[in-house]
């Protein structure tokens, strides 16, 4: 999500002693702040910040930073004080900084990179991800404007990069904080049943209708599906959101990918192109999921858990404009389908 829409937030120098939150949002840092974080961070006072823009995030404050030389940032900020977390949400940062060093050190995938991390940074107040600024527009942007020849090569090349996303491995399932900090699970049944009661636990939180006994009763019955899975492999759950591909508007070609801040270990099926893939995702992809009863439950649990995030999400944070009524039944018939099992 380090690419976004502009959203109409842009100061340039001229203007660096005031502050952007005075001509955006109160949760905007000031230019100076900014402008102190980048030559703090590459040790040089000689580099000078053109133009800080906001950019639209589904969660996040991000910012494009322009340098005189030309150069362009990325940076990426909690979310305001006021943002209502789920709780696999309270690492993103961490799981994005964790991720990109792994794809940028493991696969060929053009993915920003990480230039700084910092936990508690003094000048801007919060934690920080500054990265390098991937060229190309959202593919969510160009959809009007792209051939169906051109989609398909689109998502032969996104089941290329899938591939090579789910052929990395770990040695524990779950959550990437806690697989890299070796606080993980031993078995996907034990991780994925832990991230689905989260998202319930958020959603009785919030006193969000939902059908609790149903979900836990079905998962529970089919979970033992789940120890099919025998090896931790990265599951990028947003990776072929049309949000995140970047796109060369001229040729309509992928230039890059973001938005890794929603990463597990587990199973590939839960990868969002391996679940909506088309014909073209599995021609780049290389072979199609198996039609045994095993694979189809577990497709079922995770749309369970997909729609359930959706529908708690929108609760936490309407703004997003999630289609609860497409969540709910999608939740609906993946139940039903999972009790005729």
């Amino acid at each position: 999500m380090s690419q976004g829409r502009r959203g109409g937030h842009a100061v340039n120098a001229s203007i660096a002693s005031t502050p952007l939150a005075a001509m955006s949002t109160p949760s905007t840092p000031d230019f100076s702040a900014i402008q102190k974080v980048v030559r703090n961070v590459f040790r040089s006072s000689q580099i000078k910040v053109q133009q800080v823009e906001r950019l639209q995030g589904r969660l996040h404050q991000v910012y494009l930073i322009r340098l005189v030389d030309g150069t362009s940032l990325v940076m990426k900020c909690p979310p305001t004080y006021n943002t209502r977390l789920l709780r696999c949400e309270k690492h993103a940062l961490e799981t994005q900084l964790k991720t990109l060093e792994t794809l940028r050190e493991y696969t060929q995938l053009s993915v920003p990179q990480v230039i700084k991390f910092d936990h508690n940074n003094g000048h801007l107040g919060s934690p920080f991800l500054l990265m390098s600024h991937l060229p190309g527009r959202r593919l969510s942007e160009l959809l009007d404007h792209i051939t169906s020849s051109q989609r398909r090569s689109i998502d032969r090349a996104l089941g290329h990069a899938v591939k090579s996303l789910t052929a990395l491995s770990a040695t524990q399932y779950g959550l990437t904080h806690r697989v890299f900090s070796k606080k993980g699970y031993h078995s996907w049944r034990d991780a994925f049943l832990s991230l689905l009661e989260s998202v319930l636990r958020d959603a009785e939180d919030m006193v969000v209708t939902m059908p609790y006994e149903s979900i836990r009763y079905f998962v529970g019955q089919h979970s033992d599906y789940l120890n099919e899975v025998k090896e931790p492999r990265l599951v990028a759950l947003d990776v072929c959101d049309p949000q995140n591909v970047l796109v060369d508007p001229q040729n309509m070609h992928i230039t890059g990918l973001v938005g890794f801040s929603n990463v597990i270990w587990g199973d590939p099926l839960m990868t969002d192109g391996i679940f909506n893939g088309s014909a073209a995702f599995f021609e780049g992809f290389g072979e199609y999921p198996a039609r045994d009863r095993g694979t189809h439950a577990r497709m079922l649990l995770y749309e369970i858990y997909r729609a359930t995030v959706q529908i708690v999400a929108h609760h936490y944070r309407s703004h997003l404009n999630t289609d609860e009524l497409v969540a709910r039944r999608s939740l609906s018939d993946a139940l039903r389908e999972l009790a005729e099992l």
